[in-house]
């Protein structure tokens, strides 16, 4: 439009050949396209002001989306008027605004119902219906979070006030829970006091506004209906479960099992919910060892036979450890069983005993030694808690099965030291044992907001690390670094939601018993002699792993101080008796 004014200042100097390619006058004004870039522009006004309303619903950071919606549709039309030809400036201003307010519809579907969805199937089938929409569609329309209860059916909307709230702030409850990647949600319920929320996301609490002390009595009764509980029962333990999906009905859903449990006493009650997902279904290639750990460490799951312990603290993933090896066997060639104080997944073909001590008449190792009798390929015991199931490990490893020991420990020569005690025969406990390893579970550094920083070189050359790089480190973004809003409150990353973590990675010792160690082992070697050889067979420590972690830009120092702080302390005290 713009080069066709020009055309037109500039006709009466133009030569008269020239003037006759020129357009007859009037023909410079196309009332058609015109029409058509209006509205084009309106559309644009419209649907930013659509965004706006609809982020603030959405309880996003707004700043991204709006931008972007906003800057695309401005640079796009002014592109259309500086481009010579009508149908291509169309074109650019369709793919570079659709693209936008496109990316933004996929963004907010995935965050809300299927029935509130745009530009979907779902949504024209919604337009076209109109009124005729039934009274389940628009009872379950309010519904954020989509719930099989435990007899898998939808649970149905109250209808008393009090109990229609409690659900409003359940769907709400779980809701966050899901989107903010939560593996477990804790609630407290007091007399006369708000519901204190607190969950669990990549093993650190973080808490949640707290829920109204009048809902409390009746949010808790709405979790045990959906779980299958009674809802009556205010003390004894109850367990139940249920499945929750958020999203718009597609392959970006987020769906999880809930596992439920609830206990009560005279000052209140208590509420668990464990959160189960594909993605904590780990292979063995996702746990993060390193790439000289897990080669080695494969081939020693590939052996026919033998013991493997796996150990760590309380909460350092031992048990999805456990699960990943187990899946990585054949389980439709071999006879695989596990003994578990609590099952945490459902192993596909795999038979998954629960232990039931029988009122304190029935031992872990007695239970143990039941499964070996039926002549299993491979066992998993997912704790070793006496001597007795240490010894039975031992004698099956060496009679051609593979057993994998679960075992509570701070490092490897500590579960090491466990195991050789149970069995209490070191030859018996070398010939069979192939690898013992010791994990923790450090959060990994948002990609999205971390922030570079360039280490210590000292820090550096303790940690054995490259000097000489110059490799950034990376760290969570601090309070007084983060943007804010125009009421003044910090915009949080909307990747990990303000934590400056995104999941959870595996930090891993990996001792690997070759002939000579187990010669040594068998023979009672002290520990310390036994820790000397494996380092100069290139073993690392928990930290050296954790801090090369670090140097990969994988985590935080922090975070590595955080979850090895049990090693460090373990090792001065050690110093200071010395």
């Amino acid at each position: 439009m713009i080069h066709l004014m020009l055309a037109t200042m500039t006709a009466h100097s133009v030569p008269g050949s020239l003037l006759a390619a020129l357009p007859e006058q009037g023909g410079y004004f196309d009332l058609t396209k015109i029409i058509v870039f209006l509205l084009a522009a309106l559309l644009w006004a419209h649907n930013a002001a659509w965004a706006e309303q609809d982020i603030k619903k959405l309880h996003v950071p707004k700043g991204m989306w709006i931008w972007l919606i906003l800057a695309s549709g401005i640079f796009s039309l002014v592109l259309w008027l500086l481009v010579p030809i009508f149908a291509v400036g169309l074109s650019l201003f369709v793919v570079l605004y659709g693209g936008a307010i496109i990316s933004y519809v996929i963004f907010r579907n995935r965050r809300v119902a299927p029935s509130k969805t745009v530009l979907t199937p779902a949504h024209l089938k919604r337009l076209t219906k109109g009124s005729s929409i039934s009274a389940e569609e628009k009872e379950h329309g309010k519904d954020r979070v989509r719930i099989k209860g435990a007899d898998g059916k939808t649970p149905a909307w109250p209808k008393d006030v009090v109990e229609h709230a409690a659900y409003d702030a359940l769907q709400d409850l779980l809701f966050d829970a899901i989107w903010r990647r939560s593996s477990d949600v804790r609630l407290d319920l007091l007399p006369n006091q708000p519901v204190k929320t607190v969950f669990k996301v990549d093993g650190v609490d973080r808490a949640r506004e707290p829920i109204d002390a009048d809902l409390g009595p009746a949010l808790f009764s709405e979790f045990k209906r959906i779980a299958g509980m009674n809802r009556e029962e205010l003390r004894r333990p109850q367990s139940g479960s249920f499945k929750a999906t958020i999203g718009a009905g597609g392959s970006a859903d987020k769906a999880v099992e809930v596992d439920v449990k609830t206990s009560g006493s005279t000052a209140g009650q208590r509420l668990l919910l464990k959160l189960f997902s594909e993605e904590t279904k780990f292979k063995l290639e996702d746990l993060g060892m390193t790439k000289s750990q897990f080669e080695a460490f494969e081939k020693q799951v590939g052996e026919p036979k033998g013991v493997i312990i796996v150990s760590g603290p309380r909460g350092s993933g031992v048990t999805s450890t456990l699960y990943a090896i187990i899946r990585s066997h054949d389980a439709f060639m071999q006879n695989i069983h596990s003994l578990e104080v609590t099952k945490s997944l459902e192993l596909e073909n795999i038979t998954q005993h629960v232990y039931d001590s029988q009122d304190g008449t029935v031992s872990f190792g007695k239970r143990f030694r039941s499964i070996l009798r039926t002549e299993p390929d491979i066992v998993m015991a997912g704790d070793t808690p006496d001597t007795e199931t240490a010894a039975l490990a031992a004698a099956a490893g060496r009679q051609g099965k593979k057993i994998y020991l679960g075992m509570t420990a701070k490092d490897t020569f500590t579960a090491l030291r466990r195991y050789l005690q149970g069995v209490d025969d070191n030859a018996l406990a070398a010939s069979s044992l192939l690898a013992v390893t010791c994990q923790r579970l450090a959060r990994i550094v948002c990609s999205e907001c971390r922030r570079a920083y360039k280490p210590d070189p000292n820090l550096l050359k303790k940690a054995n690390l490259p000097i000489g790089e110059n490799r950034p480190f990376y760290r969570p973004p601090n309070q007084d670094e983060l943007e804010v809003d125009k009421q003044g409150n910090p915009i949080l990353c909307p990747i990990c939601q303000g934590s400056g973590y995104l999941g959870r990675t595996g930090v891993f010792e990996v001792l690997i018993l070759d002939d000579d160690l187990r010669a040594l082992v068998a023979k009672g070697t002290a520990l310390p002699t036994l820790k000397v050889e494996a380092r100069k067979k290139g073993m690392l420590y928990l930290q050296e792993v954790a801090l090369h972690k670090v140097y990969e830009g994988q985590t935080s120092i922090n975070e590595v101080l955080r979850v090895t702080r049990d090693v460090a302390g373990s090792k001065t005290k050690k110093r200071a008796k010395a």
